[in-house]
């Protein structure tokens, strides 16, 4: 799947591991690449508006972002934190049929929440 983003063909899908891998590694930036990071992915703002917003060049900003998206890249080539969410967000549905077929494990669940919520009242 392609999208226009930015004035650029592009796979949905790398916007959304660029945002996933921000989400994931974010804390691990410097405040400004952080915020032009979270600005163009997050905000859709362009390089210009977050040029004015930092005080700074597009130019600059254009390559901060550059340097950043590679930076979570590698963070995630050395530690791999978003592949095991991706792998554990696949085996959501079928953990999910599984207990659901099984009457009492899902008592058990539903009592369970029911008293969460009940504490939750008090």
């Amino acid at each position: 799947y392609f999208t226009a983003y930015r004035g650029a063909f592009v796979k949905i899908n790398q916007v959304i591991r660029a945002c996933g891998l921000l989400d994931f590694y974010g804390g691990l930036l410097t405040e400004k690449q952080l915020f032009i990071a979270r600005s163009y992915l997050n905000y859709n703002a362009s390089l210009s508006e977050i040029a004015d917003e930092s005080g700074t060049t597009r130019q600059a900003v254009s390559e901060i972002l550059r340097r950043t998206l590679n930076k979570l890249e590698d963070m995630e080539k050395n530690l791999g934190l978003y592949a095991k969410y991706e792998k554990i967000l696949e085996n959501i549905p079928q953990k999910a049929k599984a207990i659901t077929k099984d009457e009492a494990l899902m008592g058990k669940i539903t009592e369970e929440f029911t008293q969460l919520f009940k504490s939750l009242e008090d």
